[in-house]
């Protein structure tokens, strides 16, 4: 099953790239940094995206060591 996701683009500082935000309805909003060339915006979508199809958030762990075992994932996949 696919989450409901939302997209949005704000200008965000250049060392974010895009967060996510999951909402009380059960849906996400993944935010994107405008400021951003299109492919680095779809690279961060695809970023996030991998964070909520593996259910990060609903996840008891460190925040950080998710991100670092997403981060390898992300490497392996270039």
């Amino acid at each position: 099953m696919t989450a409901d996701v939302n997209t949005l683009e704000y200008d965000l500082p250049v060392s974010i790239a895009g967060y996510t935000i999951s909402n009380p309805d059960n849906t996400y909003t993944v935010v994107l940094n405008a400021r951003l060339t299109f492919e680095r915006r779809m690279q961060a979508y695809q970023h996030e995206m991998g964070h909520i199809l593996a259910g990060d958030y609903d996840r008891t762990v460190d925040a950080d060591l998710i991100e670092l075992h997403s981060h390898s994932l992300d490497e392996e996949i270039s």
